[in-house]
């Protein structure tokens, strides 16, 4: 006996030749009255549960006129099946071949395949490859999902299932649609989960009430960022449209260039790339109110770094070596910086010839630039932190003429009110090679890593690109080591290699801060080289041999002026020089006398003393320190004895009359003490004091 459905309408076979067999609709054969109809019919009762009247799924195989077809049937316990067990694991290739004879083995069957041996005369259906179909009842495979789902799960569910079961008494509720037999509401459902599972739907309750509070507070924490960043972008949107009538953030309309973007106020061309920097920041040639500006884009991402530097850039941009901020525009992407358009780098000026040509200015000029517009930062607290020569810029606007600039405020940080440094919490900030050491094994650092940073720039341009710790392979290593060299540099040598020494040392606190660093004479215009020389020779001309300030001038005087200084002038000046005084070749002081006399008296010079000294001060200047190297840094250290003094205040800084304060009083308690203790010989230009024997001396 067995029962065959179709979907939505009772079939009718004639070529079928299978005892019992009846088509009922699938829809009314799946419903419990349908069934139960059909069972009526069948002289089963309904109510039976007896194993002996049970039905079972199987798939019945038969052949019509029209070929072959399957379909679902239903079958008791008496009825024969086929199942494909005997076959062997399901194959990927399809099912193996039987009863072939010997020429179609070697045809269709692979070597490694089996052929399964079978009765001929069993076999209902066979294909022209070889593979065979038994026409009856076959049971349904079962589904092998372990070898392709390794996944393993629990039998046990959190919430079981809720079974429902029917009133059989109740023919009218079975009798009833699918769709009403489920009467139960949602908190119906809930509440008989919570009687069963009181733990467990606790848990569940709780766990999802988190993610919901969790999802509000980021929702509401991510729109206020976005409020944040529309107030500030002042209304940054752009109004254009394609020609399908969407709104698209970068499009062109008649007011902006062909190839141009605009977002807002700005406009910038994305075929010309000025720069890039890290973190997907580019540099893009822009207009904003008309003039010509730099647009820097950097990524939203990044948004309270970017906010950052417009604060410090609002803050700092007013001195002349700061780059100038215009505005910041935004997208849903990007931030937009308007900034100074400028010609060129530090790096461009050191490596190219033609830059060095379009700008006149010398090195010695744009580092000092550079130094005052760092120093105006250290005035405001903020430490820059990536200063190198590619974030020292060119800029000709204004008529100031060419103006170096300090740029990229994208790592500055703020020292703030009563510290003196930044935690190692701000994070490792600027380039390999440009680093101090400190940034890199201390806890803390401040404001002289940006002083190393620089040392390194000035090296780098006096140098023509060198750098002081070697080549980029061991460049950091050396840093941290403390091994320089300073061979490389082209002018001005004692007094810039002097200046650079001070400023990448490895201690910190032993690096001269930046308004020593620009009171320093490399900085000097030959003018106030020589005022300060004529100073000096007034300040001890009356002076004792014993004073401390002569004794700290004379301290290594004959490398000073090389043995003899007469000897080292040209024979008009030493000629000139005989007819007036004499002075005492190895002196510091005399040598410092004799260019101030000379300077004084430049006009009743004979034509060729005054052709070999040059015009005053810049030739008049380099005749001098041209041959004796070490005598303007000697003297401007000698003379930091005097640096609280009047006259030699506007030389030296602030820090040096601290510093020399101490020595100083120093210096007089130990004199005191030598009063005291020890009886000397005065000495006054060779002549010995009154009442007082000269001391012989065995030649």
């Amino acid at each position: 006996m067995l029962v065959g459905y179709q979907q939505k309408k009772i079939c009718e076979c004639r070529h079928l030749t299978a005892p019992g067999i009846g088509f009922v609709p699938q829809e009314s054969a799946l419903t419990p009255g349908g069934k139960n109809d059909v069972l009526a019919d069948l002289g089963v009762s309904p109510k039976t549960t007896s194993p002996q009247h049970s039905l079972f799924a199987t798939l019945y195989v038969g052949e019509s006129p029209f070929g072959l077809y399957a379909m679902d049937v239903l079958v008791d316990k008496h009825t024969i099946t086929y199942a494909p067990k005997y076959l062997g694991p399901p194959l990927l290739e399809g099912p193996s071949p039987i009863a072939l004879s010997d020429e179609e083995k070697s045809k269709f069957v692979p070597s490694s395949r089996p052929v399964i041996s079978i009765d001929i005369p069993a076999i209902t259906h066979k294909t022209t490859d070889g593979e065979f179909l038994l026409l009856g009842y076959h049971e349904k495979p079962a589904v092998d999902l372990g070898a392709i789902l390794p996944i393993r799960f629990t039998n046990s569910p959190a919430f079981p299932p809720i079974v429902y079961k029917p009133d059989v008494d109740n023919v009218k509720q079975i009798t009833t649609t699918s769709t009403q037999t489920f009467e139960t509401s949602l908190a119906g459902m809930l509440l008989e989960i919570y009687l069963r599972h009181p733990t467990a739907f606790a848990t569940a309750v709780f766990t999802l009430l988190t993610l919901a509070i969790t999802v509000v507070w980021m929702c509401g924490k991510q729109s206020g960022v976005a409020l944040v960043a529309a107030g500030e972008a002042r209304s940054a949107q752009t109004s254009k449209q394609s020609n399908s009538g969407v709104n698209w953030v970068f499009t062109r309309n008649e007011e902006v260039p062909e190839g141009w973007m605009k977002v807002g106020k700005l406009q910038y061309n994305p075929s010309e790339v000025l720069g890039r920097g890290c973190e997907g920041t580019v540099v893009y040639r822009g207009k904003f109110d008309g003039r010509d500006v730099a647009v820097k884009r950097v990524v939203s991402e990044f948004v309270r770094l970017v906010d950052r530097e417009a604060d410090l850039l609002r803050e700092s941009d007013t001195h002349p070596n700061v780059i100038r901020y215009f505005c910041m525009e935004s997208d849903s992407q990007f931030r937009y910086l308007a900034l100074e358009l400028c010609v060129a780098s530090l790096n461009d000026y050191v490596h190219e010839q033609a830059v060095r040509e379009k700008v006149f200015i010398t090195s010695t000029e744009l580092l000092r630039q550079a130094t005052e517009g760092l120093a105006h930062l250290h005035i405001m607290h903020i430490v820059h932190r990536d200063m190198k020569p590619q974030n020292v810029l060119l800029s000709t606007a204004g008529t100031r003429g060419v103006r170096a600039v300090i740029s990229d405020f994208g790592l500055c940080k703020r020292v703030q009110p009563g510290r003196h440094s930044l935690s190692k919490r701000s994070g490792l900030a600027g380039t390999d090679g440009w680093i101090a050491p400190e940034a890199l094994v201390s806890e803390s650092t401040s404001f002289p890593v940006d002083v190393f940073s620089l040392g390194c720039i000035f090296y780098y341009v006096l140098s023509n690109g060198d750098h002081p710790f070697g080549d980029s392979l061991h460049r950091q290593t050396n840093i941290i080591n403390g091994e320089y060299m300073l061979r490389g540099i082209k002018q001005d040598i004692p007094v810039a290699v002097s200046l650079i020494e001070s400023m990448i040392q490895r201690v910190p606190n032993v690096r001269p801060s930046l308004a020593c660093v620009l009171a320093h004479p490399f900085f000097w215009e030959p003018d106030r080289r020589l005022q300060f020389f004529g100073d000096v020779s007034d300040r001890i001309e009356k002076e004792d041999d014993t004073s401390p300030v002569v004794r700290r001038l004379e301290r290594n005087a004959r490398a000073v002026v090389g043995g003899n200084w007469r000897n080292n002038i040209c024979d008009p000046l030493a000629a000139d020089l005989r007819k007036f005084r004499t002075y005492k070749g190895h002196s510091v002081r005399d040598l410092l006398r004799a260019m101030r006399n000379k300077k004084h008296h430049y006009r009743e010079l004979p034509e060729e003393v005054r052709s070999s000294l040059g015009h005053i001060p810049d030739q008049f200047v380099l005749y001098f320190t041209s041959r004796f190297p070490l005598l303007l840094l000697h003297t401007y250290e000698a003379m930091e004895w005097c640096a609280d003094e009047g006259v030699f205040r506007a030389y030296y800084p602030d820090e040096i009359r601290l510093r020399m304060k101490d020595e100083i009083a120093n210096e007089e308690l130990k004199r005191k003490v030598d009063a005291q203790n020890i009886q000397s010989t005065e000495w006054v230009r060779g002549q010995p004091a009154k009442g007082k024997a000269p001391t012989k001396v065995a030649v």
